[in-house]
């Protein structure tokens, strides 16, 4: 059983506004496919391989009980790069860089106001 989904974002990502996907649920449980529409076929066909194994096979036996999850911050301004890090509640933060609407000033900006 597949579910197609559309998830708005809050924010622009690599040029898209809406995230979309399929969930398939497989004899092991649950796997998700979700690259995004500039990959290639060749690029894809290990995020699906990645997500039917998932939901045939199963995962391995996990070693911790808990994983801390980050935050991805987009090419804002600075002031909103460090708005966007501090009410994610996250110590770890992926800040986009080298975009082309961005130079490297406006990204060694964006970097300081987060890791402050």
């Amino acid at each position: 059983m597949n579910f197609v989904y559309a998830i708005p974002l809050h924010h622009r990502f690599r040029g898209i506004t809406v995230r979309e996907g399929v969930l398939m649920r497989g004899q092991a449980g649950w796997g998700e496919f979700c690259p995004f529409g500039d990959y290639s076929d060749s690029e894809s066909v290990p995020w699906l391989a990645a997500a039917l194994e998932a939901a045939e096979r199963g995962w391995p036996e996990p070693v911790r009980d808990r994983i801390e999850v980050n935050t991805t911050i987009p090419v804002v301004a600075p002031e909103r790069a460090y708005e966007l890090a501090a009410k994610s509640g996250c110590r770890t933060a992926k800040v986009k860089v080298a975009d082309p609407r961005s130079s490297v000033a406006e990204d060694c900006d964006r970097v300081a106001a987060v890791r402050d």
